[in-house]
C-alpha cells in the first residue's frame, strides 16, 4: 500500500517537473526569439530611420538615407511661395517650377550614424524631429524668369510714391498733404529676398514687411516741410490794408500766396519781382505826379492844366523794401505806403479845396482855403521877353522864409516873405514896384517868380503852408478881365 502510495507520488513529481522544464524551455525560447527579432531590428534600424522620425518636417520613418532625401525633395519640390503686395496684389511661385530641391551633402547620412540602433523601442511609439543641415538649390534663371512675370511690376500695379508736400493756398493756408507710399517695388531687393524665402522655405513673403518698396523720401513729419509750411503761412497771413480816399486795397494771402514758392531745399522764396509789380500798381493806379489836371477857375472856364510837380508821388524803392519786411514779418495793419511827396487829398480832384490859383494871362491869382476865397491880387509874373516866363503847371508850397535873399545870376534880392513852389520859382514880395497886373510881365517881369504887393504877400505868407497846391495856368481872353468884386468877395481892389 505504502508502496504504491510512493509509486504514485513519484509519478506527480516526475509530471511536474517535465512541465516545469517545458516552461522554461518554452520562456527561453521566446526570450531567444525576442532577442533575435530586437537585434535583427536593431540591425534594421542601422541602415534605416526610426519609426515616426521626422527630419526638416518631413516624415522619414523607416527611410533609408536614399529614401529620406527622395520623400525631402519631393516636399521640398511641392513647397510654393506665396508674395503678398499692396493693393491686395498676390503672387505665387511655386517650388517645382525653379527646379527646386534640398543638397544634404552627407549631412542625412551622419544624423542615420548618429542613430544608435538598439535604441530603436524608445522611438517607436513617440514622434521625434530633428533638423538637418540641407542646401536648398534652384534654377536661378527658372526662378529669373518667374520672378519677372511677377504682377507687382506690370504697368498697371505700378504707383510712384508721393512725397508730403505743401498744398495750394485755400480757405485754411497752406497745409501739408501727407506721403502716399504707392506700389513700386525695388527688383533688386524683392529679389534677394525671394531668394532668401526660398532658401528657407518660408510659408510667405510680404513685400513690405522686406521693405522692397520704394518709399517717399518726405513725410509729413519732415521738420524743414514743417518748418516751410510755418513760414508760408507766416508770410500769407499778412494782412496790408492801403486806403486811397474811397478806394481801398487790401493785400492779403490771396495775392500774397502767388508771390511764394519753395524750393528742394525748403527754403522759402518772397519774390520780390512780384511784390515790385505790385507797388508798380499801386503807382499806376494812385500816383498823380505830373498828371494833366481838369480844373474849374475861378472865371467859370473848365480847362485843361499840364504839367508841373504836384501830386502823389510813390517812392517805390522804399514802399517795395519796407512791404517786403512787413510781410516776412506776418503783419497785419492798415498803412500809407512810403512817398516821395504827398497830395492834399486822394481821388480824382487831389488839389481839393485849399489852392492857389495863378492866371498868368490876367496876371491875377486867387487864394482859397477851404473853398473860401481869402486873397486876390494882381502880380507880376517872368518876363517874357527874356525867356524868363513863369512855367504852367500845378505845384505845391515847398516851404516859406521870411527875410530871405533871392539870388542869381547878377543879382541877389532880399525879400520879407519868400514861399517856392516851383525850384527857385516862388511866391515873394516886390517892394520895389509900383504897379502890378497889366502887361507888365511881356518887358519888366521877374526872372520866373511871382512878384505880390507887400502886404498881400504877407497875408498870403500868414495863411499858407507847405503843401498847398498852386495851379499855375494861361487862359486866353482874361487878358481884360475886370474883377467882379460882388462875386469875388472884393472891396475896392482889397481884399478883406
Amino acid at each position: 500500500m505504502v508502496k504504491q502510495i510512493l509509486e504514485q507520488n513519484n509519478k506527480k513529481n516526475i509530471k511536474k517537473n517535465y512541465k516545469k522544464k517545458l516552461f522554461f524551455l518554452g520562456f527561453t525560447g521566446l526570450l531567444l526569439l525576442l532577442l533575435l527579432a530586437y537585434l535583427i531590428i536593431s540591425f534594421y534600424y542601422k541602415e534605416h530611420f526610426y519609426n515616426k522620425i521626422i527630419i526638416n518636417g518631413v516624415r522619414v520613418s523607416n527611410m533609408t538615407v536614399e529614401q529620406a532625401e527622395k520623400a525631402i525633395n519631393k516636399e521640398v519640390r511641392s513647397y510654393l511661395l506665396p508674395i503678398n503686395g499692396r493693393n491686395d496684389v498676390k503672387d505665387v511661385i511655386f517650388g517645382d517650377d525653379i527646379n527646386l530641391h534640398a543638397v544634404f551633402d552627407g549631412s542625412l547620412s551622419s544624423a542615420l550614424e548618429e542613430q544608435n540602433g538598439f535604441d530603436w523601442p524608445l522611438y517607436f511609439f513617440k514622434a521625434h524631429e530633428i533638423e538637418v543641415n540641407a542646401l536648398i538649390e534652384f534654377d536661378d534663371a527658372l526662378l529669373q524668369k518667374k520672378f519677372d512675370k511677377l504682377k507687382c511690376f506690370s504697368d498697371k500695379n505700378i504707383i510712384e510714391p508721393q512725397n508730403a508736400h505743401i498744398s495750394e493756398y485755400g480757405e485754411n493756408g497752406y497745409e501739408i498733404l501727407p506721403e502716399e507710399h504707392g506700389a513700386k517695388v525695388k527688383k533688386d531687393v524683392l529679389y534677394e529676398a525671394v531668394k532668401k524665402a526660398f532658401v528657407t522655405l518660408e510659408p510667405s513673403l510680404s513685400i513690405e514687411e522686406v521693405k522692397a518698396y520704394e518709399e517717399p523720401k518726405i513725410t509729413s513729419q519732415n521738420p524743414k516741410l514743417i518748418a516751410a509750411l510755418n513760414e508760408m503761412n507766416k508770410i500769407a497771413g499778412s494782412k496790408i490794408t492801403y486806403n486811397f480816399g474811397e478806394d481801398t486795397e487790401v493785400l492779403d494771402g490771396n495775392k500774397i500766396s502767388e508771390w511764394l514758392s519753395v524750393n528742394k531745399k525748403y527754403e522759402v522764396k518772397l519774390d520780390i519781382e512780384k511784390i515790385k509789380e505790385f507797388v508798380d500798381y499801386i503807382g499806376w493806379a494812385y500816383n498823380s505826379f505830373g498828371k494833366t489836371r481838369t480844373f474849374t477857375t475861378s472865371y467859370g472856364d473848365v480847362i485843361e492844366v499840364r504839367g508841373g510837380d504836384y501830386g502823389w508821388w510813390l517812392n517805390r524803392g522804399k514802399e517795395t523794401s519796407e512791404l517786403r519786411e512787413l510781410l516776412l514779418e506776418g503783419k497785419q495793419l492798415v498803412r500809407e505806403p512810403a512817398y516821395f511827396q504827398t497830395a492834399r487829398q486822394y481821388g480824382k480832384d487831389d488839389v481839393g479845396d485849399t489852392y492857389v490859383e495863378v492866371n498868368l494871362t490876367a496876371q491875377h491869382l486867387f487864394f482859397y482855403m477851404e473853398g473860401k476865397l481869402i486873397l486876390e491880387t494882381d502880380f507880376v509874373s517872368g518876363n517874357l521877353s527874356k525867356n524868363y516866363g513863369t512855367p504852367t503847371g500845378t505845384y505845391s508850397i515847398t516851404y516859406k522864409e521870411t527875410d530871405a535873399t533871392l539870388k542869381g545870376e547878377n543879382y541877389a534880392t532880399p525879400v520879407d516873405y519868400w514861399m517856392p513852389f516851383n525850384g527857385n520859382i516862388g511866391f515873394h514880395d516886390a517892394p520895389w514896384r509900383k504897379d502890378f497886373g497889366k502887361d507888365i510881365y511881356m518887358k519888366q517881369g521877374s526872372h520866373g517868380c511871382i512878384n505880390m504887393p507887400p502886404a498881400v504877400a504877407k497875408k498870403l505868407f500868414e495863411n499858407i503852408s507847405k503843401g498847398i497846391p498852386v495851379i499855375v495856368y494861361e487862359l486866353k481872353g482874361t487878358e481884360s478881365y475886370k474883377i467882379d468884386n460882388n462875386k469875388l468877395n472884393i472891396e475896392n481892389g482889397k481884399f478883406k
